[in-house]
């Protein structure tokens, strides 16, 4: 069994076949155009209303360097895509509905807006960014509402944009009351906890007493000498002092000894020894003067001359002066030492006593730098939680007074309808027949598929390629319309009949 092959037309026999049957795709291509046309006159034409809106960041907590800057693309994009949700929340459509009131041809049993009204709205708003770009890459952007009438189109979208503002503005209040009120509670706790730090801190000072001021030099971050560090200083320096005016005593104490068996041995004491001893140091030179003015004597006089004499009991009664005075030194200088060495230690017991202070510092100043710190971070977190309930506090201020949103000029209206035009909608219709009747003719009056030995049989040589390949099982008429091979009228004669085309003698 040889399997039907599809033969093909030539352009010249396409051409021939379009204009033999052109009634077949005349009529369709006028039936379908005056539909069209019809469809384009009845349908209701959609017009649409934009108003261009600028969005800024908000001021509050910003600094000058950035003041109503975003601070990158992505937060800008992330408020954008938000009041595209809110303009078309409930509450906005609903509101921008019922202030510019129902169309003209409404009509219904439920009150306005219904929930199709509010569907069919949402469909209608348009909000997109200027030439075609996306969200986030500029501040400006075009809010759109389409209708059927132009001027109800501007009025929603007039009334859509300041609803928007509106909820915009509600939205950031609320969210301002809602961050003040947890940063109040915050503050609160805050400032709780830290009322127990300084609580814990002041216990722990009042147990230092005295001591609190070394306390806290332990702690100062420039350091410096405490006070109990300068009385240690001030104590060691009086204990050496002390120590060389007892060794000095000491000394004089022996010279003085000596001196009281034989006085002449205090002549060659050195003045600086004797400095705490002005009446020895006086009688040491009077003697001297005395010892001179005997030799001056001796040296002009014989050692019987009554001017001799008296000398000689000067020096005489001098010298025991002296050596009744050395006793009363030497007593005073055995009471200095006694009394040197009870102020030794008493320098060595207020020491001793400020270095078990010092030591006793020592092991609490860890638990009070712990105490010190914790009171500063948690004054620090006081702090920062006040600064932020005063951010809050300005978003609120802000949101009540200004708005982030700014109309620019006013809603434009288009010139020109939305959407193909009448004249194009009646083109499209009158293609869309032309196709549809080509397509029936090219069907019906086509080239009929043949078998390999039909193919075989024809000689390419006495072929006929003028001729119009059609279907050999068909007979065609004058007008170059196949009769159908049974009694039967085809689908071509039946639409002929009922436009009333009737045949003629030639094409």
């Amino acid at each position: 069994m040889s399997t039907p092959v599809a033969t093909s037309l030539s352009p010249r026999q396409l051409f021939e076949l379009v204009l033999r049957h052109r009634r077949l795709w005349i009529v369709p291509m006028v039936v379908c155009a005056m539909l069209a046309a019809g469809y384009s006159l009845v349908t209701p034409r959609s017009w649409k209303a934009t108003q261009g809106m600028l969005i800024r960041a908000e001021v509050a907590g910003l600094g000058t360097e950035k003041l109503g800057k975003f601070a990158d693309l992505s937060e800008m994009k992330t408020i954008q895509e938000t009041l595209l949700e809110l303009a078309r929340s409930q509450v906005v459509v609903t509101e921008t509905l019922k202030e510019v009131g129902p169309p003209p041809s409404w009509f219904g049993n439920t009150s306005w807006p219904s929930a199709q009204d509010v569907a069919d709205f949402r469909d209608a708003m348009i909000m997109t960014p200027p030439g075609g770009a996306e969200f986030g890459k500029t501040e400006v952007f075009y809010l759109g509402v389409k209708d059927h009438d132009p001027a109800r189109a501007a009025a929603l979208t007039r009334a859509l944009a300041k609803n928007l503002e509106a909820r915009t503005k509600e939205i950031r209040q609320k969210r301002a009351d809602s961050m003040i009120a947890e940063m109040s509670l915050g503050v609160e706790q805050a400032e709780s906890e830290l009322d127990q730090k300084i609580y814990q801190l002041s216990e722990f000072e009042g147990s230092v007493g005295s001591e609190l001021v070394d306390l806290r030099n332990l702690l100062s971050p420039i350091g410096g000498a405490s006070e109990t560090a300068q009385n240690n200083l001030a104590i060691q320096t009086e204990i050496r002092s002390n120590e060389m005016e007892r060794a000095r005593s000491v000394k004089l104490l022996e010279v003085l000894r000596a001196a009281e068996a034989d006085p002449a041995m205090l002549v060659a004491t050195p003045a600086s020894l004797l400095t705490s001893q002005p009446a020895v140091e006086r009688l040491k030179q009077g003697l001297v003067d005395a010892q001179l003015n005997t030799a001056r004597l001796l040296g002009k006089l014989s050692p019987e001359h009554p001017f001799v004499l008296a000398a000689l009991e000067s020096e005489e009664q001098v010298r025991q002066q002296l050596h009744d005075e050395l006793q009363s030194a030497i007593n005073g200088l055995e009471i200095e030492l006694s009394l040197g060495q009870d102020r030794a230690a008493t320098l060595e017991a207020r020491l001793s006593k400020n270095h078990a202070s010092q030591k006793n510092l020592a092991q609490h100043r860890a638990e009070y730098a712990k105490l010190v710190s914790a009171v500063e971070n948690q004054t620090k977190l006081v702090d920062a939680a006040r600064t932020r309930l005063a951010d809050a506090e300005v978003h609120l201020a802000g949101a009540q007074s200004a708005s982030m949103l700014s109309r620019i000029d006013d809603v434009e209206s288009g010139l020109r309808p939305i959407g193909p035009g009448r004249t194009t909608i009646t083109a499209a219709g009158g293609l869309f027949g032309l196709l549809l009747g080509l397509g029936w003719i090219f069907l019906k009056y086509g080239p009929a598929p043949k078998t390999d030995a039909e193919l075989n049989s024809v000689d390419p040589a006495s072929a006929d390629t003028t001729a119009p390949l059609v279907s050999p099982r068909r007979r065609q008429d004058d007008f170059g319309y196949a009769a159908p091979r049974s009694g039967r009228t085809s689908l071509s004669d039946a639409i002929a009949t009922g436009l009333g085309v009737g045949h003629s003698s030639g094409v």
